[in-house]
């Protein structure tokens, strides 16, 4: 069992088993989009987020003008930004672009956000420029900083957060009486490139994606809102972005950072996704060598194809005007529109989640598909796309010599300090084995959990490979379990569909379960968990 494996930096090359098919293909993309939402603490689905819109009018420019703006899109938390608004005629419904910012100093406030969005306003686009949880105007939770255990097991996170507010965002589009809904997408840079990539994996609906200079088989986001818990466990960004397919995407690298790939890794195999398809002309790539940034000739080749791919009248061009002028209306809070001063901010922000999350539980259980969502959202916290993809892992040496070698017609398997008697006087063979330890981390690496097991689901991965073969061996198999060993076997049961006898899930410290609270934790696991009869 090892505590530290791969980083954000570590080589994460996407694997070419998984375009051998269109069959395999879209079982893989299920499966993916399956781990996505859980990953970012969308599974059970939250409540439907109130999108109550405050605009008012900042500035007005050629052919467009730009709105103050901020989203409610949890109870008293808001998405805030800029609306860029073209003059459109009344009875037409135009295209829209979402316009995530990615990590530089000012945000979406730099000018090359600035220019895009007023370049796409002026060819008859409206633009929603908006904020990162922390940046700029939107103040509830800071940007950096730990992300604890309580915000691991319930789904929390920065990421999950910037997602759901991408996901109302479009929502919101959606609903504008002015909007084509068959058209609109998304496009950032950097962290923006990030963010348009999940939403698409997430949303369908979403009409086309451009993610600039972010998809790499080398690094895979540097900041931690780019790495929730249990994100990268069996895949990486070139086959999470492959989800775009078979809409259109423009993919935008540059030989100076770390998508200098793109041409020989991602750019080839995205190809291989949308030809699957028999898409191929919908995926577009272009490579540059200007470094990280947004500059000139790229957001060039970026205007060009989206007047190609919504079909405007005009070619967007950069505009003619002194960014910086504008800054100062783009801003959101002030006295035309005042900071709404009962917004919870920092741990009040989590309880509202939880809260909401809780409601989302109870619902969720009520439903039919409760029991197949739930068993793949524990197939996730086990870092698995596939159940038997646990069956060849290597067995613990702890365990080597205590795991049967022929086969039996009543089998037990004991951990923790379970009692056996009852099996015992049936008539079945115990095996007990030794309890794995649990050992600090060893690194006080800020992803860890994204794209490495953590200690505690490694030992209940441990015991589903263990369970997984024993099948084979036993007619009729049991697990008992006791203290923190029966929630790690009530998840490793649960998938290999093993009774598990325990007189209650009991934790006498939280165990390191990303997700586990989030999809109801003890009371979801005894509702999927079955009992020996």
């Amino acid at each position: 069992m090892q505590a530290f494996e791969r980083t954000h930096d570590t080589p994460y090359p996407p694997r070419e088993a998984r375009v051998a098919s269109r069959a395999r293909w879209d079982a893989f993309a299920r499966r993916l989009r399956e781990h996505l939402r859980l990953s970012l603490g969308l599974t059970p689905s939250l409540p439907e987020p109130p999108l109550r819109a405050l605009r008012t009018e900042a500035h007005r420019g050629d052919g467009y003008r730009i709105e103050r703006f901020a989203l409610e899109t949890l109870p008293g938390f808001y998405l805030t930004g800029s609306l860029f608004v073209p003059d459109a005629p009344a009875d037409t419904r135009v295209p829209a672009m979402l316009q995530p910012h990615g990590h530089f100093e000012q945000g979406r406030l730099n000018e090359a956000d600035v220019r895009r969005a007023v370049a796409l306003a002026q060819a008859g686009v409206y633009v929603l420029s908006y904020d990162m949880v922390g940046y700029n105007d939107q103040f509830q939770l800071p940007h950096g900083g730990a992300e604890p255990l309580e915000w691991r097991r319930w789904g929390f996170s920065r990421a999950g957060l910037q997602t759901w507010n991408s996901l109302c965002a479009f929502e919101w589009l959606r609903q504008q009486r002015a909007i084509d809904p068959q058209r609109i997408g998304c496009s950032g840079i950097s962290g923006g490139g990030t963010q348009t990539f999940l939403l698409s994996a997430l949303e369908p609906r979403l009409s086309c994606a451009a993610p600039v200079k972010m998809v790499s088989s080398v690094m895979q986001g540097g900041c931690i809102c780019e790495n929730a818990p249990l994100l990268r466990l069996f895949a990486g960004n070139p086959e999470i972005a492959g989800l775009t397919a078979p809409r259109p995407m423009l993919l935008i690298s540059d030989a100076g950072d770390w998508t200098r790939d793109n041409p020989d890794v991602v750019a080839p195999y995205l190809k291989r996704v949308y030809g699957l398809f028999h898409a191929e002309g919908q995926f577009a790539h272009a490579h540059y060598n200007e470094g990280h940034q947004w500059g000139a000739e790229p957001r060039r080749a970026y205007y060009e194809w989206i007047a190609r791919v919504w079909q405007l009248p005009r070619t967007p061009q950069d505009p003619d005007l002194r960014w910086e002028s504008l800054v100062p209306a783009l801003r959101v809070w002030g006295d035309a529109l005042p900071k709404p001063n009962d917004a919870p901010t920092g741990d009040a922000v989590l309880r509202l989640y939880q809260r909401l999350a809780g409601e989302s539980v109870a619902r969720w259980r009520r439903t039919r598909r409760f029991e197949a969502e739930a068993r793949a959202a524990l197939l996730s916290m086990l870092g698995l796309e596939r159940v038997e993809d646990a069956r060849d892992d290597p067995v613990p040496d702890a365990w080597q010599g205590a795991l049967p070698s022929r086969r039996y017609a009543r089998l037990v398997v004991a951990l923790g300090e379970a009692s056996v008697r009852r099996w015992q006087r049936e008539g079945y063979a115990i095996v007990r084995l030794p309890e794995l330890p649990r050992p600090t981390p060893k690194t006080d690496y800020a992803y860890l959990a994204t794209y490495n097991l953590t200690l505690d689901a490694q030992r209940a991965r441990a015991l589903l490979s263990v369970l997984l073969n024993l099948k084979s061996r036993a007619t009729r198999l049991v697990v008992a379990a006791h203290g923190e060993w029966a929630t790690l076997c009530g998840i490793a049961c649960a998938l290999a569909q093993i009774p598990l006898d325990t007189p209650d899930f009991i934790e006498p410290t939280p165990l390191d379960l990303p997700c586990y609270d989030r999809i109801g934790g003890t009371t979801t696991l005894r509702r999927i968990t079955s009992v020996p009869e």
